[in-house]
């Protein structure tokens, strides 16, 4: 097994293990730890993104980190700090193209490989006085609206079409592409009612007019139960960045099974998962800033 599928299945683990002790609440110390600490970030400035960003988000929640900043033992190095003796590096996930020739058509073809590093937290190591590794890099691209835009103004920005039914029921229809929520009255507090929008809104992201994404037809089923996962993953991706403090529903319990099953039975999924996780939250993101004069109602 090589190092970046070892990586894979650590991660696949974790995600199993929060889901088994917390239910339907698995996300909240991921989101806590994130609001807290901020999103992870290398000693480049760069937003860590996909697999990473999921990853070292639990890892910052079950080692209880104070900084979201992660760095190589080599970078540190360069840095002027040093690496706490005993400490446990993390492993991240790089994905780079190569060539590989074609053994009956002689012809070469792209093939993504994996790669896996290890970091380490700025609270393991000593000497860092919060300075950066300079390059010629861009840094990682700011959301613009999170400053200064509040959950609600965010939503009222995205075109989607969002329908208050006023009875006990949450769900994305894909034959009309519309939302249909419950009216806020019916939720116990707002943290519901964002962790509810939020998840249908990322299965609004997977229409065919937008990320494409194929859904499962039945509850049960393994594309159902992938589908609610990406959904999830992009609620809590989307409650981070919105600084939202959302709640899965309780009704999301009965998905568990599906997706821990999903995972054990290939760790990949949560790979594939996060991946397409942040292009949904990315998708709904764009979809918002392409609004900027929408005002909240």
């Amino acid at each position: 097994m090589t190092k970046a599928n070892e990586t894979i299945n650590a991660i696949a683990k974790t995600v199993i293990d929060m889901m088994q002790e917390h239910g339907t609440d698995w996300a909240k110390p991921w989101k806590d730890a994130v609001a807290v600490a901020g999103q992870p970030v290398s000693a480049k400035k760069r937003a860590y993104t996909g697999i990473n960003r999921f990853n070292l988000g639990l890892t910052i929640a079950l080692a209880g980190y104070t900084s979201p900043v992660f760095a190589t033992f080599k970078q540190w190095k360069s840095l002027g700090a040093t690496v706490k003796k005993g400490s446990k590096g993390h492993a991240v996930l790089f994905y780079k193209t190569i060539r590989v020739k074609d053994k009956l058509t002689g012809e070469e073809k792209p093939m993504p490989c994996a790669r896996s590093y290890t970091v380490f937290n700025a609270d393991q190591v000593e000497g860092w006085a919060g300075n950066w590794l300079a390059d010629d890099a861009p840094e990682a691209p700011e959301q613009a609206w999170h400053d200064h835009l509040s959950a609600d103004e965010f939503i009222a920005r995205i075109p989607a079409t969002i329908v208050t039914d006023n009875q006990n029921a949450a769900f994305y229809r894909k034959s009309t592409d519309s939302i249909h929520m419950p009216a806020r009255a019916q939720f116990v507090d707002a943290s519901g009612y964002y962790g509810t929008l939020f998840h249908e809104l990322g299965h609004w992201s997977g229409h065919e007019s937008r990320e494409d994404r194929k859904f499962g037809t039945r509850f049960g089923d393994d594309r159902y139960a992938f589908e609610e996962l990406v959904a999830e993953l992009s609620a809590a991706m989307l409650s981070g960045l919105t600084g939202v403090d959302t709640t899965p529903r309780e009704d999301h319990a009965k998905y568990l099974n599906g997706w821990i099953s999903c995972l054990k039975d290939d760790a990949k999924a949560i790979q594939k998962a996060a991946s397409l996780a942040e292009k949904a939250a990315q998708c709904i993101i764009s979809a918002a800033e392409a609004n900027p004069t929408t005002q909240a109602a």
